[in-house]
């Protein structure tokens, strides 16, 4: 069969879906990964052939304060709870993934309009898209493909949903289906190909989902479980990495997409040197100069690297500190490496900091006012105390508990078959 990966144009988004792509292709079906022209050398670096969707040439309208707060309103949760920090972390990025798809002022929609004309070009039997590129959905629709989303994290999407249909089916809130803020976020994507909001649109007919069944995720989707296989791009192995440390070596790494978030030097990064200068480690960061600044002093003890493949760093640490993304988050876990979560407000770490914490397998701080005190301090406790590696164990086991991406090969054959549409 024919299989089409429909990715938005983020490397934490396309990393995930590789190793699913490698597993179809080794069982002798033809794959493509559409996605911006930003992406296309690295999914041909990955052995995949790239379907290039070019780029806006006009950004999409800013989200405004006041659509966040109508959305805010609609979702209606209490101030301060749980549910309320992790919206407000994660609404502007919902907003942000949807409206890139939206057309320009003169209507113009050359991602949406160029992974359409692929697919109905193509005829992929089964398209796989990214929630955060919901013209995905489309593209298999208007090819009659089967539809199926891949997860990158936790399902953020399934939660909004679910709680605005709550909302919208209690006679006591103000939320109707004439004032559905999704149902209106999508209208512009949806509407350009001559569809209608509709839950089958949303979600697609299944879920590809690689998060352990440990973590929360929303009822009522059909959901088809999946290892994650970390996948953390290809470099050639150095000769210095090859080698066994001769002390205990830390992994410091905070994202590749938040380099496109924060602007300027990264203040964890001087609290994590200030914190490993005197101690007998070695410190692998993965940073580049604008995280670094000009005036940070980088200790003897410390090894810089713009970037270099987690998969091959985190078979020799003992620890990684990062900012808690689920990419960097699963490349520590398959190699039961105990981890310092640094959190910033953004949504996947506000999910993998209790998991880590309620497995033992490390420590979560708030990037706020961070200290060299309190980086040293967790630092220290994972690299001595015994139980940090047991609970990194008990990570792995989640893990490695659900079929690995060629395992579920069979399945999707299945499905596909069952859903396609088109003759």
């Amino acid at each position: 069969m024919r299989v089409l990966f429909a990715v938005a144009p983020l490397t934490a988004h396309l990393y995930p879906s590789i190793p699913l792509a490698w597993a179809l292709q080794s069982a002798g079906h033809e794959v493509r990964v559409a996605s911006n022209t930003g992406l296309v050398g690295q999914i041909t670096a990955a052995g995949l052939t790239a379907v290039d969707l070019g780029e806006r040439t006009s950004p999409p309208a800013p989200i405004t304060d006041g659509a966040l707060d109508r959305f805010s309103d609609a979702l209606g949760f209490e101030a301060g709870s749980d549910f309320d920090q992790l919206w407000r972390a994660t609404g502007y990025y919902l907003m942000a993934a949807y409206s890139r798809y939206h057309p320009d002022e003169e209507g113009r929609q050359e991602l949406a309009d160029n992974l359409v004309e692929a697919a109905r070009n193509w005829q992929p039997d089964l398209v796989i898209w990214d929630p955060a590129c919901p013209v995905g959905s489309v593209a298999a629709r208007e090819c009659g493909a089967a539809s199926a989303r891949m997860m990158w994290g936790p399902d953020y999407f399934g939660w909004i949903r679910r709680r605005l249909v709550e909302r919208m089916n209690d006679p006591a809130s103000a939320v109707s289906a004439d004032t559905d803020p999704l149902a209106a976020l999508l209208a512009p994507v949806f509407g350009r190909f001559g569809h209608d909001f509709s839950e089958q649109l949303l979600f697609g007919d299944l879920t590809v989902d690689p998060i352990p069944s440990q973590l929360p995720r929303p009822d009522g989707l059909r959901r088809v479980p999946m290892r994650w296989v970390p996948y953390t791009g290809a470099a050639p192995v150095t000769q210095w990495l090859s080698q066994p440390p001769s002390r205990p070596r830390v992994c410091l790494s905070l994202g590749v997409t938040g380099r496109t978030v924060h602007d300027g030097p990264d203040t964890r990064i001087t609290a994590a040197f200030e914190a490993v200068a005197d101690m007998d480690i070695e410190v692998v960061a993965t940073v580049n100069a604008t995280q670094l600044g000009e005036d940070t002093r980088v200790p003897d003890n410390v090894r810089i690297f713009d970037y270099i493949p987690l998969t091959q760093v985190m078979p020799t640490c003992s620890a990684i500190i990062h900012h808690g993304g689920f990419g960097t988050f699963f490349a520590a876990a398959a190699h039961r490496v105990p981890q310092m979560i640094v959190m910033e407000e953004l949504g996947s770490a506000l999910s993998s900091t209790r998991y880590l914490e309620a497995r033992g397998a490390g420590v979560a701080l708030p990037s706020d006012g961070l200290t060299a005190a309190q980086v040293g301090g967790g630092l220290s406790r994972m690299l001595t105390e015994p139980s940090f590696r047991r609970g990194a164990a008990a990570v792995y086991a989640d893990l490695t508990s659900v079929p690995g991406p060629g395992e579920i090969v069979p399945v999707l054959e299945r499905m596909a078959a069952q859903y396609r549409t088109r003759d």
